[in-house]
């Protein structure tokens, strides 16, 4: 598949991301189905309508819901990813709250680790 990329620019996310990151079903999902240890947070990326549609298009990796405590967990659609020289996924929860936003997970800190701030602007390719 020939590869894609898109800019995004760097938003604070709603902290949810970290939750999500931080539960075991999902820890084992993404370890198994994309082969990395997620960090416990997700990068916000703000996008045009045109680059969303793209990325839901191509969504090709599936992790799965799960009901712990009474409570039921949306699954959640991936597509590998990378961010300058660091491998990792955009993740789009089924039941997402962001119309404009794409979640990207990796197995490190992005922000720290590349130097990033908010309102950067960053090229994802998708891979």
């Amino acid at each position: 598949m020939q590869e894609k990329s898109f800019s995004g620019i760097i938003i604070r996310g709603l902290g949810e991301g970290a939750y999500f990151m931080s539960m075991q079903h999902y820890k084992n999902e993404i370890r198994k189905k994309l082969g990395f240890d997620a960090y416990p947070g997700t990068l916000n990326l703000k996008a045009g309508k045109k680059q969303i549609e793209m990325v839901k298009k191509s969504l090709s990796i599936r992790i799965g819901g799960c009901r712990t405590n009474g409570k039921t967990f949306g699954g959640a659609g991936c597509r590998r990813a990378r961010i300058k020289n660091i491998d990792g996924a955009i993740i789009v929860p089924d039941l997402g709250k962001h119309k404009d936003i794409l979640e990207f997970i990796a197995p490190i800190h992005l922000k720290s680790e590349l130097n990033l701030k908010d309102n950067d602007k960053i090229k994802v390719e998708l891979i």
